[in-house]
């Protein structure tokens, strides 16, 4: 691997992590969505350059195309109880927020020093790798049962929370 492809590969990984940083720390909604933006392209171009485009093109179509579009009207239609939210203290307590934060410092510390010098093995790539047709031979051949599993749970989710909110208009 060439020391250009290990400093795109950095750099794409500092980026990752600012935005998502920004996505948890943006006072105002429409902040937070474009943080989130700056992350999904970050995350094609690290597929891009791990040779996975056609992963690629689809988190940019599927997630920064359809997905931020739908977060964007949600908060678009919402955004009177943005300013609502605002009106009342949050009660987390500032000593939990230290954990958390000393958690993800030690663990990212940890994490670095383990991969600082760590230097990937390089197969060779098949043919079709990345492609629309390894990544369907992956889903639907290697991975069929977990593929399933998969969509069973999310199955299982809408049912379940169309049950929900079938039981909230019943109660009011």
């Amino acid at each position: 691997m060439s020391a250009l492809a290990i400093t795109a590969q950095w750099f794409l990984g500092i980026i990752l992590i600012l935005s998502s940083l920004g996505v948890i720390i943006a006072q105002r909604p429409i902040y937070a969505s474009l943080s989130f933006l700056l992350s999904l392209i970050a995350l094609a171009a690290t597929y891009s350059e791990l040779s996975a485009e056609f992963i690629a093109v689809m988190q940019i179509l599927v997630y920064a195309g359809a997905i931020l579009v739908i977060f964007v009207f949600v908060i678009v239609l919402f955004q009177d109880a943005h300013l609502k939210i605002g009106q009342y203290k949050a009660k987390s307590k500032p000593e939990l927020l230290a954990i958390a934060i000393t958690i993800f410092l030690a663990a990212f510390i940890f994490f670095a020093r383990r991969f600082i010098n760590h230097v990937p093995e390089r197969a060779p790539l098949t043919e079709d790798f990345g492609s629309a047709q390894g990544l369907g031979e992956a889903l639907y051949l290697n991975f069929f049962f977990p593929f399933e599993a998969i969509i069973l749970l999310f199955l299982v989710a809408i049912i379940g929370s169309l049950y929900i909110a079938k039981k909230d208009k019943k109660d009011k």
